[in-house]
């Protein structure tokens, strides 16, 4: 018989199809390791905090090598554990205080390269790495050492001979200490056998892991990536090290980004509180007011339990204002026991950071007899002194307390306490200055005044007095028109987003920002490339279900003619919800008016999600303008009262509306008054007035008497201030 031909692979062949198994194995390998970096960038940018960046990242690098067990240990001023992965939460308790991990890391850190401590959990191909990098290390080190003997040979042979010696001496000397080290060991280990046979066995707890990979920035180490074995107990390939460090220098960097932005934040939180106790002190010239509004609003700037300014009277410091007071009793100094602190910052005029743990210092800080008393007799354990002086003299002090045991910042820090001394400096001068010059500038106006009506005859006098009841009728008669309000902005009164019922890719922009539109009108199309793939595949299973139903009537198979008309009519129903939502692709003007936005054309190809705006329709033929009314007036703002609108485009125009809103909450402003706010009604049939436009906005209150207006805020103040 013929034998039939000979089926079996050639060698070629074999080698074809192990070369083509590679090739899918190594485009596996590099597609899940781009994946991997995607991930871990991911991971790492969406952290809100240092934790949060290293627990997401570590549990990404370590799924991502398929690590049973993981940890990131940070190196910053020691070693500390940033996060764990496949750790119990007493795991993670003995790991953070491990001194086996913290010493493994800290030699880790020393250098670049991965340090191992369990051979098991690596192959060949890293332990021939670690050896080359090892080898080339010793031969670079080889090389240094020849070209410094080489150096070393031109000087002269005296200063050999000495260096020959020098290092015979030390050898000696190397090697009595090592002996004395070994004799100290030998020691030690007999004490810690006896401890043992004493009080049992102690087990020597080593590493928790088995690789320490070390990452570095700018040649500072940043953080140890530390593995244990992972799934299915394979060993760790010199390509996954490398690339896990590749990763880690990405984390290294993302770490420092997030360092740097909360430093920054920090900052500018600072600067932004000072930023609000400066226009606090400098909103008045009322001495006592300057005084509250300091000690009240220097926490913004410095955490603390009390502050205090005393000023400089004579030869004494007196007491003048303590936050959370309004009024202080005579007594109030020696009740917090400051009496001998400010007799200390009197005679010792300096600025002054002090604690009850900076008394234990050897030597003892400068004032610590007083302070320590000072300490001992109340419940504040910090204090600081901050002098408000300028080029005229020393003002007095700001003084702060607190009930921690040490401040928080450095004696040689603090600028920003600084720039806050030198504004309240400032403000308490000013204020000073002017509650002096009226008392100088009303004698002589009053003095002036009495020697005309002296001179005048009586003609004269019976004119005076008629002139004084004309001012007087002019100021109780109601003849002035009272107004309240002050900056106002211009808002549409009906906005809303034409928004998408489902996502998809805008093809096409119907309209251009800026234009007018009527409700309903089509604004931009929508495209969703999955939903025409699903429109398109029902009405290829209704076509087949077609034909199924045709060659079953034909074949006279009662039950697939019906099974085929019932799996019609049920893809003919799905194609007609998907065609619904195709024709929902178009966007339409939600009503009629203005589009806000400009550069929609541009929009073509972004993707809009389900309920996401493409853009924003205003109705503008009536527009609302908000303004703020103090305090002191909004009790007679009612709803349908008149308002006057004048905005900066337009500033010879004034517009009429009525007030259709009355806040109710108000808002504190820079004076220590609040303000609410105010919505007025105003047609705007030209559309003069655009969104955002600012002016003045005035609301008629009627009409007052200017003597009223004029004592309103003394009669005011008065009635506030009796109880």
């Amino acid at each position: 018989m013929a034998q039939g031909p000979d089926v079996t692979p050639s060698e070629r062949e074999k080698e074809l199809q192990r070369e083509l198994q590679h090739a899918y194995e190594t485009l596996t390998d590099v597609t899940s390791r781009l994946l991997l970096v995607n991930e871990a960038a991911e991971a790492a940018g969406s952290g809100a905090d240092r934790d949060d960046i290293c627990r997401k990242f570590l549990a990404t690098a370590a799924r991502g090598v398929a690590a049973r067990r993981a940890a990131l240990f940070l190196i910053e001023d020691g070693v500390s554990l940033g996060a764990s992965y496949g750790l119990s939460d007493e795991e993670q308790e003995v790991l953070a205080g491990s001194v086996a991990d913290a010493e493994v890391c800290e030699q880790a850190s020393g250098g670049r390269a991965p340090l191992i401590v369990d051979e098991a959990l690596i192959d060949d191909d890293v332990r021939e790495s670690l050896a080359r990098g090892a080898a080339e290390e010793a031969e670079g080190d080889a090389a240094e050492g020849d070209g410094e003997a080489e150096d070393e040979g031109d000087e002269e042979g005296e200063g050999e001979a000495e260096a020959d010696e020098d290092e015979a001496d030390e050898d000696e000397a190397d090697e009595d200490e090592e002996g004395d080290e070994e004799d100290g060991a030998e020691a030690d280990a007999a004490d810690e056998a006896a401890e043992g046979e004493e009080d049992g066995e102690a087990a020597e707890e080593g590493p928790s892991f088995g690789i320490y990979l070390p990452t570095h920035l700018e040649g500072d180490p940043v953080g140890v990536l530390a593995l244990g074995d992972r799934l299915g107990g394979r060993p760790y390939r010199h390509d996954e090290l490398v690339f896990l460090q590749y990763l880690l220098h990405q984390f290294a960097l993302t770490l420092h980004r997030s360092t740097l932005l909360e430093q920054n934040e920090a900052r500018l939180k600072e600067l932004d509180a000072l930023l609000r106790v400066s226009r606090e002190i400098t909103s008045t010239l009322d001495l006592d007011a300057v005084l509250r509004s300091v000690v009240n609003t220097v926490a913004a700037v410095l955490e603390n339990d009390r502050a205090e300014i005393a000023l400089l009277r004579g030869d004494k410091l007196v007491l003048r204002s303590v936050s959370g007071l309004t009024r202080l009793d005579a007594d109030q100094t020696e009740l917090f026991k400051l009496t001998a602190p400010l007799e200390y910052l009197r005679l010792h005029p300096r600025r002054l950071q002090i604690g009850a743990d900076d008394l234990t210092n050897e030597p003892p800080p400068a004032g610590h007899a007083v302070f320590g008393e000072y300490f001992s007799a109340q419940e504040m354990r910090s204090f600081m002194a901050l002098p408000l002086q300028d080029d005229q003299g020393l003002l007095g002090y700001l003084c702060l307390e607190s009930r921690q045991d040490a401040w928080a910042i450095e004696p040689a820090e603090g600028d920003t306490l600084s720039i806050l001394a030198a504004q309240t400096t400032v403000a308490i001068r000013n204020a000073t200055l002017y509650s002096e010059i009226p008392l100088r500038g009303m004698a002589r106006p009053v003095a002036h005044l009495r020697t005309r009506l002296q001179t005048l005859s009586a003609r004269g006098r019976v004119i005076a007095l008629a002139t004084a009841v004309a001012l007087l009728a002019g100021l109780l008669l109601p003849i002035y028109p009272e107004r309240a309000g002050g900056a106002a902005a211009v808002r549409p009164l009906r906005l809303q987003g034409a928004r998408a019922m489902t996502e998809g890719v805008i093809t096409r922009s119907l309209i251009r920002g800026g234009e007018e539109v009527h409700g309903g009108q089509p604004l931009a199309v929508l495209a969703d490339l999955e939903l025409a793939g699903r429109i398109a595949d029902l009405k290829g299973q209704i076509e087949g279900a077609r034909r199924d139903v045709a060659t079953a009537r034909r074949a006279g198979d009662v039950g697939g003619w019906r099974g085929g008309e019932i799996r019609q009519a049920a893809f003919e129903r799905s194609l007609a919800i998907e065609q619904q939502r195709e024709r929902a692709s178009v966007l339409a003007a939600p009503l009629s008016g203005q589009v806000l936005e400009l550069d929609l054309p541009q929009r073509v190809g972004q993707h809009l999600g389900a309920g996401e705006s493409f853009c924003t329709v205003a109705a503008l033929g009536t527009m609302a303008v908000d303004f703020a009314v103090a305090e002191e007036q909004i009790g007679r703002v009612k709803l349908g009262q008149s308002v006057a609108v004048k905005v900066m485009t337009f500033p010879t125009h004034t517009f009429h509306g009525q007030v259709i809103e009355v806040g109710w909450l108000g808002r504190p402003q820079t004076t220590g008054n609040a303000a609410f706010l105010v919505r007025a009604l105003v047609e705007n049939p030209d559309q003069r007035l655009r969104p955002g436009m600012t002016g003045v906005a005035k609301v008629s209150l009627g009409w007052r008497a200017p003597g009223i207006l004029l004592l309103e805020p003394i009669l005011r103040g008065i009635q506030m201030t009796w109880f």
